[in-house]
């Protein structure tokens, strides 16, 4: 999806979501809400393209936890361990050049995600030349006025 129309049928799948109470990551929900194919499933996880990428994202892949877990720190080494492995095929399928990886868990209030459940996003813009810009996206929150 991009441009305004995808930000709005995002919003309503938001606010669909809030209505029904539910966590759209927990497996008993995910295809309710989520439009892409699954790409790859494992024992702790499932790799898909994100519905909703990011404006200017060549590539947008997302990482949920298949149990509901909204801290890392109650994940096991083999399920970091499978996450690598899903990165490391995703990059091997799509012959992807580098990225960004990074994971939201927790209290939304802090994170700029919409769910607690723990899940994991790998992104590819373009290369940067003169005719690039930034993806911008919120990652966390800071106080107006502080400095880094």
């Amino acid at each position: 999806m991009a441009g305004a129309q995808g930000r709005a049928a995002y919003i309503e799948t938001i606010k669909k979501i809030i209505k029904d109470g539910v966590c759209p990551f927990c497996q008993k929900y995910f295809l309710k809400y989520h439009t892409r194919p699954i790409l790859r499933r494992g024992t702790h996880w499932l790799v898909t393209e994100n519905a909703n990428p990011y404006r200017g994202a060549r590539h947008h892949y997302l990482f949920v936890c298949t149990k509901h877990v909204e801290s890392p720190g109650r994940l096991t080494p083999r399920s970091f361990g499978e996450l690598q492995s899903h990165i490391r095929w995703l990059q091997k399928k799509y012959k992807l050049p580098g990225g960004t990886f990074f994971m939201r868990f927790g209290d939304t209030r802090y994170t700029g995600a919409s769910v607690a459940h723990l899940h994991a996003q790998l992104i590819v813009g373009s290369r940067k030349d003169s005719r690039t810009e930034p993806i911008l996206v919120v990652l966390a929150h800071t106080k107006k006025g502080s400095r880094a």
